[in-house]
């Protein structure tokens, strides 16, 4: 595939994340790794706002905690991520405040401003407002009755890391870390991983035409990664380093975890290559590329990185019977 290189011209959807994303040396060889510059940029960009409007508001209320969820999380932005955080504080009367709607509404709007679009699902600081006991509780009931909104919700929150404020959120993050021992959650969380199937390769061939890499590749990795991170009782956040505690822990082969960060890289770098171009067409940013535009070698890469995904929800099913419902 031909990356694009910088341009001194912007175009009219042009934003800072995306302008960072510029700034990215795709070629190189650690080029999946280099894609965590954006979420740096957006760390520095919260921590500015945050403060900012403390700053301008005075003293909050109580302590507090903000914290980024998801992709931003996972430090896996790309230039087309939305906002996924939350706050959390140490009372509830706080948690309720008109300083607390305040703040969310200011960080989201300045968040949106630098790039990153509103959350469709809600998983926003404006609606997940709440006191440290209260998430306490929230991931306790989770964990015990692991309804389908509940395995959604731990999915979500699973990718939890404090950006701003002086609360410690330790005991939430220990606290979901126990959520291995529920088999109903990790069998749904299960159920999650292999809900995104790779695209069938017919003769071993790539399907012609459009490939959504995060719907048929990302996604299910960043799942995978989850599952097993949790299931190792790691602490890692971001999708690499679940997979690499997961192998280190017997849960996940060496040879199928080498294939999965290599898959996961490869489709980092491609996704965000062609949101470039897209942009740069002034073209609607999306997360399928063509695969007619890949070169022999990618093609091939991309390939096995189907494959690879898909030997991993084979060994999914098996592990968690998937098969079955609890």
């Amino acid at each position: 595939m031909s990356l694009p290189t910088t341009s001194p011209t912007m175009g009219v959807d042009e934003t800072e994340l995306v302008r960072v994303a510029r700034g990215l040396d795709l070629h190189a060889a650690d080029a999946a790794q280099r894609v965590g510059a954006l979420a740096e940029a957006a760390d520095a960009r919260t921590r500015d706002l945050v403060d900012g409007f403390v700053h301008q508001n005075g003293p909050p209320p109580s302590r507090f905690a903000w914290v980024a969820l998801g992709s931003h999380a996972r430090g896996e932005l790309h230039c087309a991520s939305d906002q996924d955080h939350a706050l959390i504080w140490e009372t509830e009367r706080a948690a309720g405040s008109r300083y607390a709607a305040d703040l969310a509404a200011s960080v989201i709007a300045g968040l949106e401003a630098f790039g990153m679009r509103r959350c469709d699902g809600g998983y926003m600081a404006d609606r997940w407002s709440v006191s440290l006991d209260q998430y306490l509780d929230q991931a306790r009931a989770r964990i015990e009755a692991p309804t389908p909104e509940a395995v959604l919700e731990t999915d979500v929150f699973l990718d939890l890391r404090p950006l701003a404020g002086t609360l410690d959120v330790a005991a939430a993050i220990q606290l979901q870390l126990t959520g291995a021992s529920s088999p109903r959650l990790m069998h749904g969380l299960a159920l999650a991983a292999n809900a995104f199937p790779p695209p069938r390769l017919v003769f071993g061939r790539l399907p012609h035409g459009q490939v959504d890499v995060k719907r048929t590749g990302l996604a299910p990795i960043v799942l995978l990664a989850r599952l097993y991170g949790l299931r190792a009782g790691s602490a890692a956040v971001d999708t690499p380093g679940r997979l690499g505690a997961a192998a280190a822990a017997g849960m996940l082969s060496e040879e199928l975890t080498d294939r999965l960060v290599e898959a996961f890289g490869l489709m980092t770098r491609l996704r965000l290559a062609t949101q470039l171009v897209q942009v740069a067409a002034g073209l609607p940013v999306c997360d399928r590329v063509v695969v007619e535009d890949l070169g022999e070698a990618e093609q091939d890469e991309l390939r096995d990185a189907f494959r690879a995904v898909r030997a991993a929800q084979t060994a999914t099913s098996v592990a968690f019977r998937t098969d079955l419902s609890r």
